[in-house]
């Protein structure tokens, strides 16, 4: 894990990120070595990931033993980690901005930490107000926009594509999320 003055910087440049101000880009690092510390963001999202997994549950049928779910879901939780950068690594290729993807990655690892925590954060509030379900779908739809918009920001600033080719790239990122949960969810009940 880097040094918490470092994890501190890109937090920070995460959240004027998420504020819009290109001026949190300056807080990360363009080479390969930048762009694999910030896989360190996943150890911040893991208690999240495990809580929202308590709230409401994994997928895994109820009796499965408890170190089979476990080694399950770090290896799930791994492996949806590193399927999206090796799309936008190819994809990169395509939109010719290759050079700049390690800034790109190395940013967006981190972003990935504040919006977990946005949506954790609703999630418990809606959760400890015993909120409706109306409520919680819209609340959720609306920081679901906002996080899009957000991370579109990201790509079109970070990699300098225009802002298509940059929704693509956020378009890339949820396909493959949802892929990777329904395939993992098949074979875990499997």
């Amino acid at each position: 894990m880097p040094p918490w003055t470092e994890v501190r910087r890109y937090l920070r440049g995460a959240w004027l990120l998420a504020r819009f101000n290109t001026e949190g880009l300056k807080a990360f690092g363009h080479g390969p070595g930048d762009a694999a510390r910030s896989f360190y963001a996943a150890a911040l999202v893991a208690p999240m990931y495990l809580l929202w997994a308590k709230l409401h549950g994994t997928g895994l049928p109820e009796n499965a033993a408890f170190l089979q779910s476990a080694i399950f879901e770090t290896l799930s939780y791994a492996i949806g980690w590193m399927i999206f950068p090796l799309c936008i690594w190819h994809f990169s290729l395509v939109v010719d901005c290759r050079k700049r993807f390690f800034h790109f990655l190395s940013a967006y690892n981190w972003v990935a930490v504040i919006q977990n925590a946005l949506f954790m954060s609703l999630d418990l509030l809606l959760w400890l107000g015993n909120a409706s379900e109306g409520a919680r779908a819209f609340f959720g739809m609306v920081l679901l926009i906002y996080v899009l918009a957000y991370s579109t920001f990201v790509a079109r600033v970070a990699l300098a594509l225009p802002l298509g080719q940059a929704i693509a790239v956020v378009t890339i990122d949820m396909l493959t999320s949802l892929a990777w949960k329904f395939f993992s969810q098949g074979l875990a009940v499997s």
